[in-house]
């Protein structure tokens, strides 16, 4: 399996809830960050270290409720794939939220080693002007 194919099978797993599949491509010691400027709309803002943190950052995700994500790129360079992806969801008040992420995703052997999120700047509710 190539890197890329290994973050579209892990993309894939996170929009299913496969949470066996995720952590079948991660090492043990994985390192998922995400960074962004609204940590009220976008839950999931936080530094996540191993299998526990993986279960951390998907109860997370599961806070909210994703109307649309849609991977808008993807490049891959040796062990690192760079995705883009366009979100839509409603936050845990109800509030529309609308961003673009940016994923660094760095593979060692085959496995997940690490991944770096960019949250747009800022979130803002969808329709806002």
């Amino acid at each position: 399996m190539t890197n890329t194919e290994v973050v579209r099978a892990v993309t894939t797993a996170l929009e299913q809830g496969d949470v066996l599949l995720i952590l079948t491509h991660m090492l043990r010691e994985i390192i998922w960050t995400v960074r962004g400027p609204d940590v009220l709309a976008v839950p999931w803002i936080g530094v996540y270290s191993g299998r526990r943190g993986i279960a951390a950052l998907l109860g997370a995700l599961a806070a909210v409720n994703f109307v649309e994500a849609v991977q808008t790129s993807l490049t891959a360079d040796g062990e690192t794939v760079v995705t883009t992806s366009h979100l839509v969801f409603d936050d845990s008040t109800g509030r529309r939220v609308e961003c673009d992420e940016t994923q660094v995703w760095r593979l060692t052997d085959g496995k997940i080693a690490s991944v770096d999120v960019q949250v747009g700047a800022p979130p803002v509710a969808a329709g806002a002007t």
